[in-house]
């Protein structure tokens, strides 16, 4: 069994839900706070691959398959997509020179097969009364339609894909026995190539441009090498959003029918979401393509940026075709191109219940409505679709934020109740961030009876509260730190240390009774490793989706931890 197209490198993912966010499908599954593709929900779009942040979703490397092949058959032929326009520019010699240079044998035009898909396309539609027709060409959408709108699976129109007509037409020319190599801009022909026996190999022109790099060759040569059997024409627009309608319109006869192109997921799926609207009077060929702006933005581009000048690139080439007076082309034989698309299982959403469904969100905290906070942080739109997931066994409690930040939030609280010293945090304003009931208690009756009406005092003025405030508002302001300081209140004589949290924002007081007994640090130490073992994942996970706010947590509990250390050192 091949490598799927796409695959997640799990050491190098660092849980950010990113590409659960992106997928259209959500085909993807965290495991042990790694992200991995589930084979049977994706479409191989290569989004993910394109917007992970760490590189971790990799495309399966076709070059190696390449070269072996080429060592295997005595004759292979390159299937160049005609987007290779946007990917190298029009003069194409330079290109075919390095092909050649790898050892191909000859390089032809996918706009060739694109070429005769539209005409047969067209002797369809021109035959039709009424109906939606999709195109076949772009392969995730193929895919889209297959696993996810099996309902519409028989409007797509029943002929292969240009790279596998091209793929027919390139055996019937030079023999059953040669090798063929598909070379362009999108990950889905891989898998559309691992299900055929006409396409051996798919690589990405990045792939491509990997390999040459890695080969070094010289192309400084006065040698002329054209594509074989002869250049394409009108096919070359395919890449374009409309190229293909553009093509079948040449063709077509039947002026009753109706052409539309569309882009993008989004538009693509809203497309399906409302396809039994359509189609009822007269025939509807739509063209959908995956990626927006068409073939020109695919996932196997080098570069995704300069898409109008890609489009210009491209336009400009089939105006020189069109204007090229080429006659010399290989007599074609008839090409059998026709095929169904049932050979794939549809996604089936598990029917989970209502009670289910509430299990799993009390799960996360979330026990109303008004706790369900749809923020999309664990890469599900709402926090029932994310429910749906920890059912499927495709998510993790801990993905969801507002939930570890609660419990991040509750560990800490306990942390700094269960410290016998007293413990203060204030803000730059010298106000109370946070307390615990023991230093309520260390500053008097009366603060401790504000403590019990108005737990963590939130907002109280420290300067109201004790009569060493200063030493807070020098710590703020200077961002000096302070270590077992005999202060005195209420006549009591006490030892406070002042720590940052953040320098000249957040500083934290440790205070105890200077006429306690010797202060049990190893036990306090111990409190504290136990809850920053136990809290570390979560604020890390927190910090990473949330910020600098997040990670508040982590530095309390070691400041705290070092704090102590260093008061009885």
């Amino acid at each position: 069994m091949h490598l799927k197209p796409i695959y997640t490198e799990t050491n190098d993912c660092k849980d950010c839900y990113k590409c659960i966010r992106e997928c259209p499908t959500k085909a993807i599954k965290v495991s042990d706070n790694r992200a991995s593709v589930v084979d049977s929900l994706c479409i191989y779009c290569g989004h993910c691959v394109a917007i992970c942040p760490t590189g971790a979703k990799k495309v399966r490397d076709g070059i190696s398959r390449a070269k072996l092949l080429l060592k295997e058959k005595k004759e292979v032929y390159v299937s160049l997509a005609p987007s290779y326009v946007a990917e190298y520019g029009i003069d194409s010699q330079n290109l075919l020179s390095k092909l050649n240079a790898l050892g191909f044998t000859g390089v032809s035009e996918t706009a060739i097969g694109a070429q005769e898909v539209s005409r047969q396309v067209a002797n369809y539609l021109n035959v039709r009364q009424s109906g939606v027709y999709i195109s076949s060409a772009c392969p995730v959408v193929v895919e889209l339609i297959r696993k996810y709108y099996p309902q519409h699976t028989m409007a797509i129109t029943p002929y292969m894909s240009p790279m596998l007509t091209h793929a027919r037409m390139l055996r019937q020319w030079y023999g059953q026995e040669i090798g063929v190599v598909f070379i362009g801009p999108c990950i889905g022909k891989k898998s559309e190539a691992d299900y055929s026996d006409l396409v051996d190999v798919s690589l990405t022109f990045q792939e491509l441009n990997d390999w040459i790099k890695s080969e070094k060759i010289n192309t400084q040569t006065d040698k002329q090498i054209s594509f074989s059997p002869y250049p394409a024409r009108e096919g070359v627009i395919y890449p374009l959003d409309g190229g293909m309608v553009e093509t079948i319109r040449r063709e077509n006869k039947n002026d009753e029918s109706t052409f539309m192109s569309f882009t993008g997921q989004n538009m693509v799926r809203n497309v399906l979401d409302n396809l039994d609207e359509l189609g009822h009077d007269k025939p509807l060929f739509l063209e959908l393509l995956s990626c927006e702006t068409g073939c020109l933005n695919g996932p196997g581009m080098s570069a995704k940026s300069a898409v109008a000048s890609k489009y210009l690139q491209v336009r400009n080439s089939f105006c020189q075709r069109q204007n090229s007076c080429e006659t010399d082309r290989k007599e074609e034989q008839a090409v059998n191109i026709e095929r169904d698309f049932f050979n794939i299982e549809t996604v089936e959403k598990e029917p989970f219940g209502a009670e289910q469904i509430k299990e799993a969100l009390h799960s996360i905290g979330k026990n109303s409505v008004a706790d369900e906070l749809n923020c999309s942080g664990c890469g599900y739109d709402t926090c029932r679709d994310f429910a749906h997931a920890l059912l499927s066994g495709n998510a993790e409690t801990a993905m969801c934020v507002s939930y570890m930040r609660m419990v991040a939030h509750h560990k800490a609280t306990i942390l700094l109740q269960k410290i016998p010293s007293g413990v203060v945090i204030v803000d730059e304003n010298c106000k109370v961030v946070e307390m615990n009931a023991s230093f309520a208690r260390l500053m008097g009756n009366e603060t401790e009876l504000c403590y019990e009406a108005n737990p963590v005092m939130r907002g109280a003025d420290m300067s109201k509260l004790s009569s060493f405030a200063k030493l807070f508002k020098t710590a703020i302001h200077t961002g000096k730190e302070y270590y077992e300081l005999p202060v005195q209140e209420n006549n009591r004589n006490l030892q406070l240390s002042i720590f940052n949290i953040q320098k000249h924002k957040l500083v934290t007081g440790i205070i105890q009774s200077a006429q306690q007994p010797q202060f049990r640090q190893d036990i306090v130490e111990k409190r504290t490793k136990e809850v920053i073992k136990k809290n570390m994942e979560t604020v890390q996970k927190i910090a990473f989706l949330l910020g600098e706010n997040a990670s508040f947590t982590d530095s309390l509990l070691n400041s705290i931890l070092d704090a102590q250390n260093n008061e009885h050192a």
